[in-house]
């Protein structure tokens, strides 16, 4: 197995893309501590991970705030072991047009989806190059970070700060054996997807017609995509945004 046994802390893994994330890192070998707000969220993950014969831990953790962050890191090491892999998937999307949007609106895409990532990659690292340990970090991104929709101010802006903090981060870890990359994917079918649809934000139909595969993704073809970025196979990959969207970036329009 290509992760065997690695410990991986996967962000945002009560459901969606973060939930197959951490079971394809089980998969794969790992074990996985699995981080959502309320630890009883992602208790339901780590039972399904263990299933696989994996060790995990749930783990209640607001990830825009540094000291539970650095106490959940504390706590996963302590029970699992030192961090080899740390996977930035906790985020949110909330869509509003420029001129109905909140402060607030713009405040929780900042905290969850990008000083998370600061935050989270900080505290491992730390851990990482003071015991002189090799590690990956993968951030997820999205392709609203490179492409521009309307009523997502927030959310794309986040993204792109993903993107950028990725190459940073690559660079200033290179030299501690720690390799950052990003993986970005286009529309995948989750709960929020589904919220979305439901709320009238958005139109299945309208997404599978401009992807060339005329298809949504699964959360498995990111979880795949994040173990070959986490893996050996990829050595040589570092400040990388790797782009799963099934061809939908490849057009230069919407």
């Amino acid at each position: 197995m290509k992760l065997l046994d690695q410990v991986a802390l996967v962000t945002g893994a009560s459901r969606g893309i973060g939930k197959s994330i951490a079971l394809g890192l089980a998969a794969a070998g790992a074990h996985v501590a699995c981080v959502a707000t309320r630890e009883e969220n992602a208790a339901e993950v780590a039972a399904a991970v263990r299933a696989l014969g994996r060790r995990a831990l749930a783990v209640g953790c607001r990830v825009e705030d540094a000291a539970q962050v650095a106490a959940a890191v504390e706590r996963v090491e302590a029970e699992l072991g030192p961090v080899d892999l740390l996977v930035n998937n906790a985020g949110i999307s909330l869509p509003q047009s420029l001129l109905k949007m909140t402060e607030e609106n713009w405040d929780q895409h900042m905290d969850v989806n990008a000083k998370s990532v600061f935050l989270c990659t900080q505290a491992v690292v730390r851990k990482m190059q003071a015991a002189g340990r090799p590690g990956n970090i993968v951030n997820i991104g999205s392709i609203l970070g490179r492409n521009a929709v309307p009523a997502t101010l927030g959310y794309c802006t986040s993204k792109a700060a993903v993107d950028h903090m990725t190459r940073v981060l690559a660079i200033e870890c290179a030299k501690w054996n720690i390799r950052v990359n990003c993986v970005a994917p286009g529309y995948i079918r989750t709960e929020l997807i589904d919220e979305l649809v439901r709320e009238g934000k958005l139109t299945l139909d309208a997404i599978e017609k401009r992807t060339p595969q005329r298809r949504m993704g699964s959360g498995t073809d990111v979880a795949q995509a994040v173990v070959y970025v986490a893996s050996a196979d990829a050595g040589f990959m570092t400040g990388s945004v790797l782009v799963i969207d099934g061809g939908w970036n490849a057009y230069g329009y919407f």
